[in-house]
């Protein structure tokens, strides 16, 4: 009996190893953003390395250059089979974009010890005028800028007198002293020249430049002591008030970690009950809140008209200006000066000016001849400890104006610690 015919089996369907078309393309595309990105992220972290030994700009460039295609390079020419052509093309690609998107990585994520190289080297592109590269080489240091762009040299107004006060500390507190200026920046003077014999107020407004001793017989009642306490420490600072709700200005340096603080008028009237509208770290600014009608202590209300807030893209270095602040504790304190460049530091703009200023004149404010505040006094250039007379910053008067609103939805009492300050 014949054996019956084995039943034929199906024959298996081929199978490619070759990947689809779509997913071809999409690798490719993958590929050419890792090698742009990933080269210029790469230039920029080497520069910035480089940046650290030699401020020369073709020096940076060109050890940085070097580097990024070279060794790259020569990697893939070791990773490229002896004879073979087919496919050396992909390897090169492969490796240039595996390479320079790891560097990038790489730096980025020690973001903690290179971050202040990345600024740094923000700062050096955006003088030299490369603002794009800057703000990659910000990015990549996790600072956001801000950019002054030039504003045309006004007509020259009537000589005044006076300063530009400004401060980096939250007073009393040698331990809650806050440093503005950890890196030595490049000056960025966005004014045309100024005549040294006639100097130039920019900001024209129809009001007359007055005396520092009109100035500060006016605008004195509006500038307010701060004293915090933070833990067992305590120390203080500076504010003044914008409105006539009872809104004060002053730095977030000076209020953060406070679990309480007293706000006092210079008539004596105290406030501690005090809330907090805007604490932002990124400007170092911060707006409390108190109730002017019903002070705790010191007897009737201050007699204080809320400060008008200038236009600091109208300044001009060379102009004069003044500040109200407490330094060392030394209540109402006058100083003059003048303001001395506009500064990009950090990846943020700054008013540099010429007065001597101590620990106390933090959050306090900054004025031109006509009584307008053109900046919060904030920072000894270098720290308190660093020697360098007469070179102090100010944030901006318009960074404040970014932060006044109608509401503030997430106000909150000031010590309260489970609120945190915000960022942006």
């Amino acid at each position: 009996m014949p054996s019956p015919k084995p039943t034929p089996k199906p024959a298996p369907r081929p199978t490619s190893s070759e990947p689809s078309k779509g997913f071809r393309v999409a690798l490719t595309l993958l590929k050419i953003v890792a090698i742009v990105w990933g080269f210029v992220a790469t230039l920029i972290s080497l520069m910035a390395v480089v940046g650290a030994m030699t401020e020369n700009g073709y020096a940076r460039l060109l050890i940085a250059l070097a580097v990024t295609v070279i060794v790259p390079l020569g990697i893939a020419d070791k990773l490229l089979p002896e004879g073979q052509t087919k496919g050396g093309a992909s390897i090169v690609t492969d490796v240039l974009a595996i390479a320079w998107l790891g560097v990038a990585l790489a730096f980025t994520g020690a973001a903690k010890f290179t971050g202040s190289l990345y600024v740094r080297e923000g700062d050096r592109l955006a003088i030299a005028g490369y603002k794009q590269l800057a703000q990659v080489a910000y990015l990549l240091g996790g600072v956001r800028p801000t950019f002054w762009e030039p504003t045309p040299t006004p007509a020259p107004v009537a000589d005044g007198a006076a300063d530009a006060g400004a401060d980096a500390e939250a007073a009393a507190d040698a331990g809650a002293a806050a440093d503005a200026a950890a890196a030595v920046p490049a000056v960025v003077d966005a004014s045309a020249p100024v005549d040294a014999g006639t100097p130039v107020d920019a900001g024209a407004t129809g009001k007359a430049d007055k005396t520092p001793a009109e100035l500060f017989r006016d605008l004195s009642p509006s500038v307010v002591t701060i004293f915090v306490k933070k833990g067992e420490a305590q120390g203080g600072g500076t504010g003044f008030l914008i409105d006539e709700a009872g809104v004060v200005v002053t730095n977030h340096h000076v209020i953060e970690g406070a679990t309480s603080a007293r706000i006092k008028f210079e008539n004596g009237a105290a406030y501690h009950d005090i809330q907090v509208l805007v604490d932002n770290r990124e400007v170092d600014l911060a707006l409390l809140a108190i109730d002017l009608k019903q002070p705790l202590e010191g007897g009737a209300p201050p007699d204080a008209k809320p400060l008008d807030l200038g236009d600091s893209e109208k300044i001009v270095v060379g102009e004069r200006a003044i500040a109200i602040g407490n330094p060392l504790g030394l209540e109402h304190t006058l100083t003059d000066g003048l303001v001395s460049a506009r500064r990009l530091h950090e990846g943020r703009q700054w008013i540099q000016i010429s007065v001597p200023i101590s620990p106390g004149n933090s959050g306090g404010p900054l004025f031109n001849m006509r009584g307008e505040v053109i900046g919060i006094n904030t920072a000894q250039f270098g720290g308190a400890f660093a020697g360098a007379q007469n070179l102090n910053l100010a944030v901006p008067v318009n960074e404040l104006k970014r932060l006044v609103k109608s509401s503030y939805p997430g106000r909150r009492k000031l010590g309260d610690p489970s609120a945190s300050s915000s960022q942006w």
